[in-house]
């Protein structure tokens, strides 16, 4: 199906968002391997109130490379005797995490591809506690996504505590500076607007600013056009789009451009009937006039509506207008209070 011919511009770009955000979640899960399904939530807090610390768990986390996980003979040594308390409830039991061989199961959302090359024991020799790339472990009650390190806070301490280690080739197996990421092919040229748009806060595949100069991106889109910008976009759908998110438009558009287009071509809805003798305009009139959109963005100075004929003296607001003057209105009736111009 062709966005261009068989969607409108509006459906167009909110499939393309749709995409994008498909498409950056898979080049994150190829960076830092597939997190899987939602692990049983583990309770870091009452651990560490209890005076359990990280390495009572974690054993060689200070000097491994991978952070060691409890192993079931780990946990029984405490919960030897907690978990045969009456009325413990199942998920606060070592059971709760293990498989039907009885295997720990653990969190796999710090689970990193062979990719990434971090070691727990050199940033531990260099005296990082656990807590700086593992923000609110302290307080954390349920292992969440968000646990996991994101790229952006590691270049961001890189630059100031370890400017050498501040390249690529310091954490990555294989991609360098001039490695085109994975999601850069096959669509990438329709889909990478939603992806920027969205941010390095979504994922760190959605900061361009890694790679890009911002100039980059403005040289492009001012010498070519996006794909939808075909002959509906430009009689019909730009309108639309333009009002929902008049900044994206900016990005290549100036105001300028915009009034002197508008000035020389008259909106497709300006068509007979639009004003007299019908004035079929004031179905779609939003009131009041003076707002930075819709007729007011090209009249500025229509004395029309502010002239309107006074309502007399000895007449209520709260009348029925139309009870008295449905036959002798001179304009369409579009439901307004008709106060909203006869004061």
């Amino acid at each position: 199906m062709r966005s261009d011919r068989a969607l409108p511009a509006l459906y167009s770009a909110a499939l393309l968002a749709l995409v994008g955000a498909a498409s950056s979640c898979s080049l994150f899960r190829s960076i830092v391997g597939d997190s899987g399904p939602p692990p049983r939530p583990f309770n870091h807090l009452s651990h560490l109130d209890r005076g359990v610390n990280c390495l009572a768990c974690h054993e060689g986390s200070d000097t491994n490379d991978l952070a060691g996980m409890p192993s079931k003979d780990v946990c029984m040594v405490c919960h030897e005797d907690l978990d045969k308390e009456a009325g413990k409830p199942l998920e606060k039991k070592v059971a709760w995490f293990l498989d039907p061989k009885g295997v720990p199961v653990w969190s796999r959302f710090t689970k990193q591809s062979e990719e990434i090359r971090f070691s727990h024991g050199r940033h531990a020799g260099k005296g990082v506690n656990c807590a700086t790339c593992h923000e609110g472990i302290e307080k954390n009650t349920g292992l969440q996504p968000g646990m996991i390190q994101r790229m952006s806070a590691c270049v961001a301490c890189h630059e100031s505590a370890a400017p050498s280690y501040n390249q690529c080739e310091s954490c990555h197996a294989e991609i360098t500076a001039a490695t085109r990421p994975p999601n850069h092919d096959r669509n990438w040229k329709k889909i990478h607007g939603p992806a920027s748009r969205t941010g390095g806060e979504a994922a760190t595949a959605n900061n361009c600013a890694m790679c890009h100069e911002k100039n980059s991106c403005s040289a492009c889109h001012q010498t070519e056009a996006p794909d939808n910008h075909n002959q509906h976009w430009r009689l019909r759908g730009h309108g639309i789009a333009a009002s929902i998110d008049r900044q994206r438009c900016q990005t290549c558009h100036t105001s300028d451009g915009c009034d002197r287009c508008h000035q020389e071509t008259s909106p497709v809805s300006h068509t007979a009937g639009w004003n007299c003798p019908r004035n079929r305009h004031c179905m779609g009139c939003h009131l009041p006039l003076q707002t930075s959109g819709s007729c007011f963005v090209c009249h500025k100075s229509t004395p029309g509506h502010s002239t309107a004929p006074a309502m007399p003296a000895w007449h209520n607001p709260g009348l029925n207008c139309r009870s008295c003057h449905a036959a002798s209105l001179k304009h369409p009736d579009n439901g307004d209070s008709c106060v909203s111009c006869h004061r």
